[in-house]
This record gives C-alpha cells, sequence and structure tokens, in this order.
C-alpha cells in the first residue's frame, strides 16, 4: 500500500515538474517573441522566422530520431525499475515504429504544412 501511493507520489511529482517545465518554456518562447515584436518590425520578424524554421525543422526530426534511438533504453528501464512486466515490456518494443512513423506523418502533415500544400495544389488544378 505504502509502494502504490509512493508511485503515485512520485508519477505525480513528475507530471508536476514536466508540466512546469512546459509553461517556463512557453513563457520564455512567448517573452522572446514578444520582445522580438517589439524591436523589429513585422517584416524582419517575417523574415528571421523563415531563417529559423528549417532549424526548427531538425530539431524535431532529431527528436523524433531521438524517441526511436532511446525508445529500447528507456523500456529496458522501465522493466529494470518495476514499472512495467515482461509483457508490458514486449509491448512498448512492438509499439515503437508505430509511434516513430505517427510522429512522422504528424511532423509532415503539422510541421511541413502539407495539409494545406495539398489543398492549395488541390484547389489549383480545379479552376
Amino acid at each position: 500500500m505504502a509502494a502504490s501511493r509512493n508511485g503515485f507520489a512520485m508519477r505525480r511529482r513528475w507530471f508536476v515538474l514536466l508540466t512546469l517545465l512546459a509553461l517556463g518554456l512557453a513563457l520564455g518562447i512567448g517573452a522572446f517573441l514578444w520582445h522580438a515584436m517589439q524591436t523589429s518590425s513585422v517584416v524582419a520578424l517575417q523574415t528571421r522566422i523563415e531563417l529559423m524554421k528549417p532549424i526548427f525543422t531538425t530539431i524535431r526530426l532529431l527528436l523524433i530520431a531521438l524517441v526511436a534511438l532511446a525508445w529500447p533504453a528507456m523500456t529496458r528501464g522501465l522493466h529494470r525499475w518495476g514499472r512495467v512486466d515482461e509483457a508490458g515490456a514486449a509491448r512498448l518494443l512492438s509499439l515503437r515504429w508505430r509511434i516513430v512513423i505517427w510522429l512522422g506523418v504528424i511532423e509532415l502533415v503539422l510541421g511541413q504544412n502539407l495539409l494545406s500544400r495539398f489543398l492549395t495544389a488541390l484547389q489549383g488544378t480545379s479552376a
């Protein structure tokens, strides 16, 4: 019973810490963009964003690759720490490429604006 409570408290603490990290990152990026808007013209800001798009795409692709490469080690670690049993670890390992493919699809559709490009091309051919 105490071990169960301790595990729940640990998960809750990690959830709170990761939520605070996400909030801090969002506030930091917002402050940066606010400062950029105050010190630059809109055209200069758009130019800077366009120059940074390849960098952000590279970061997203590297994070997807990191998920693919670190997945087996994380699964083994979860099994070793007693978070998942042997069957759960095997199931997680079998899901690795499905998750990586879905992350790639999400990157193509949202990050690369593939849906908008497709709809624009579709509209251009029907006119």
